[in-house]
């Protein structure tokens, strides 16, 4: 097995759990997110761990065989990495009238379903674990991205309606003390950087053009060119204070922990209010 000669460490972040009304001193757990790695970064790691120069050769071979996989998955064939197990997944209904003719794809929506294997379970068991204390924060704290559609019916992914974040569409950033404000020369706004591509110019969008503009959500459009399954960080920045309506000396800017990935489904965040995301896998069929 390939891997980094260092013992792995997973940073957990500590939160205080909002939704609990009668406890005043329980926390919820997130894990902090380090950068995203591209193929080309794990290619490289893997040739120079086995002495090799050319991590182009390795990242080709390597993009050929997923992009295989991928071709499989839609061909309805699972797939075995050392990663877990994948399967591709189907959700709609349609009427006894519409059978006898090719499906209509706007009613259906597919997904790929993945269960972790022994090995990646390993790997978390034996990662060391370093926790942080993230103490209730007077500024701005950012929950999750969601769909606007999820934004109103929080209750979609419980019924496996969850719409997920899409190109060209709404999309609602949850949080607290979001409020987004400031003078001009504030650069109060949001920005969106895609993080598994790299020399893509950031997305900054001003807080004219964001709708609604709460303390609980910020609205705002997603690019039309982002590609499907496109990763992304969102930033924002404010120079009104909690309130929502006084103003601070200096602007704030605050960056999610999580990204959010273009064509999936917002995970749930405790206090946070997510969308949810889409089911998966339970038991390790790998064993």
């Amino acid at each position: 097995m390939a891997k980094n000669s260092q013992r792995a460490k997973l940073v957990l972040k500590a939160r205080e759990n909002l939704l609990t009304k009668d406890v005043k001193n329980d926390y919820y757990l997130t894990v902090k997110s380090q950068r995203t790695l591209t193929l080309a970064d794990l290619a490289k790691e893997v040739a120079a761990t086995h002495g090799h120069q050319n991590e182009s050769e390795a990242e080709m071979l390597a993009r050929e065989i997923l992009e295989l996989g991928a071709w499989y998955l839609s061909n309805g064939f699972g797939i075995t990495t050392p990663l877990g197990y994948h399967h591709a997944t189907v959700s709609g209904t349609l009427l006894d009238s519409e059978l006898n003719a090719a499906p209509d794809r706007t009613k259906l929506k597919f997904g790929v379903s993945y269960a972790m294997s022994d090995l990646m379970r390993k790997c978390l068991d034996e990662a060391e674990l370093d926790l942080e204390i993230d103490k209730a924060k007077t500024g701005p704290q950012l929950f999750s991205v969601v769909s606007a559609q999820d934004a109103q019916h929080p209750d979609a992914a419980t019924r496996g309606d969850s719409v997920p974040v899409a190109a060209g569409e709404a999309c609602i950033l949850k949080g607290r003390n979001l409020k987004v404000g400031g003078p001009a020369e504030a650069n109060a706004g949001v920005t969106l950087t895609r993080q598994d591509k790299q020399d893509v110019t950031p997305v900054f969008i001003p807080a004219a053009r964001l709708f609604p503009n709460t303390p609980t959500q910020v609205g705002f459009v997603m690019p039309a060119g982002a590609e499907e399954g496109s990763v992304w960080q969102v930033k924002l920045c404010t120079q009104l204070g909690s309130n929502g309506a006084q103003l601070l000396k200096e602007p704030r800017t605050v960056t999610m922990d999580d990204n959010f990935v273009v064509g999936q489904p917002a995970e749930d965040v405790p206090g946070g209010g997510g969308s949810g995301s889409g089911g998966g896998l339970d038991e390790n069929p790998l064993g």
